[in-house]
């Protein structure tokens, strides 16, 4: 197909149900749940655990299962605006188990080349979550987490990743208009009882991986799509209106506001690391 140059610059995606959306958290912090409130989504569904949600979901148990759920979103009459992804984790292990049936091996380190195995699964998993990822539909990638340690020349941490190989994790990571991580926010009260809700991170800190490219989000929201929803429209009605801060959240910036620098302002299961 022959390439034009644009005449127009492209327009803003502002529309909620536009995004490229990763989110990670624990098991069983409510990352489906949350999820099974985006209007008029579809899940494909890589593993058990949807039975106490009523939602529209097509089981995916191999790579070319994914395939052909992608070429029916295409090629179907439906009324599906976002696509949810449960879990990335999975699918990701089916991807490298269809490279391998293709190869005749039995594992992606088996092959001769040292490192191609991976260098194949993570190209035909990018590929395709790219080519999905630009389809006019919202789309959600639900991932677990796990914690890696890092180092630097003067300390070691450990951090919040999602669930992949680093390769993979950073191309995932690099096409996500947002990356939020789910986990319990602790609060105490005037008598130093400690109260924990479940809350969305939306800010990058040096103990959790996330991130929001609209600059829409407060740094702390609760692990409620509705209240999720609110904060985004108003942060994005601000942003036009030309003012200086994105929506004020939902009253816990204060308290958690700039994580990097202060470290009980990290989130309560890192506190704990």
């Amino acid at each position: 197909m022959p390439i034009t140059l644009p005449k127009e610059p492209t327009p803003k995606k502002n529309d909620l149900q536009n995004l490229t959306v990763l989110l990670h958290g624990g098991k069983k912090i409510g990352k489906s749940t949350f999820c099974s409130h985006l209007p008029n989504a579809v899940f494909a569904a890589t593993e058990p655990g949807l039975g106490h949600l009523e939602v529209h979901q097509v089981p995916i148990t191999s790579w070319q299962d994914f395939l052909n759920f992608c070429n029916a979103l295409v090629n179907e009459k439906h009324n599906f605006t976002s696509v949810v992804i449960d879990t990335l984790n999975n699918l990701y292990a089916f991807c490298c188990r269809a490279v391998c049936e293709k190869h005749k091996v039995e594992y992606v380190g088996d092959f001769k080349a040292i490192g191609k195995g991976h260098v194949l699964a993570n190209n035909m998993f990018y590929e395709t979550m790219l080519k999905l990822a630009n389809l006019p539909f919202g789309l959600w990638m639900v991932a677990h987490s796990t914690d890696r340690e890092f180092e630097t020349r003067t300390e070691k941490y450990i951090k919040t990743v999602p669930q992949l190989p680093d390769k993979a994790a950073g191309q995932i990571l690099g096409m996500a208009d947002m990356i939020l991580y789910a986990d319990l926010h602790e609060e105490k009260n005037e008598n130093g009882k400690s109260t924990f809700r479940r809350v969305l991170y939306s800010k990058p800190s040096k103990y959790y991986e996330a991130g929001d490219r609209s600059g829409a989000l407060p740094p702390v929201i609760d692990l409620n799509y509705e209240k999720f929803a609110a904060e985004y429209t108003a942060g994005i009605a601000a942003i036009n209106a030309g003012s200086a801060s994105p929506a004020s959240g939902t009253g816990v910036q204060k308290t958690a506001a700039s994580p990097d620098k202060t470290k009980p302002a990290a989130p309560a299961a890192a506190a704990k690391k």
